[in-house]
């Protein structure tokens, strides 16, 4: 067996219907840019905000922004995600 789901593990002949799942989370913006509170200098701030992200990791400033991922799920457990993707309480309690 060439593939197995990401899930339950369950072995997938190759040729075999498998669905893959891709994840892209990312930051939003609204369009809304907050005004500075009156007497705060912009440029001041801006460049210690530039200083702050000069000592991180550029990968986890990425992070703090962005994610995507991808998994590889049998039939079954496609359709198990599509009926709960966010992973919510369900109302009988059951397992998602």
């Amino acid at each position: 067996m060439a593939k197995a789901c990401e899930r339950c593990g369950r072995g997938m002949e190759d040729g075999s219907l498998a669905f893959e799942v891709r994840i892209d989370v990312y930051a939003d913006f609204d369009g809304v840019l907050v005004p500075p509170e009156p007497g705060r200098k912009t440029d001041d701030e801006l460049r210690r905000l530039v200083a702050r992200m000069a000592d991180r990791d550029p990968a986890a400033l990425m992070r703090d922004v962005y994610h995507s991922e991808r998994h590889l799920l049998c039939p079954e457990c496609r359709d198990r995600y599509l009926a709960n993707p966010l992973n919510l309480p369900l109302p009988d309690g059951g397992p998602p």
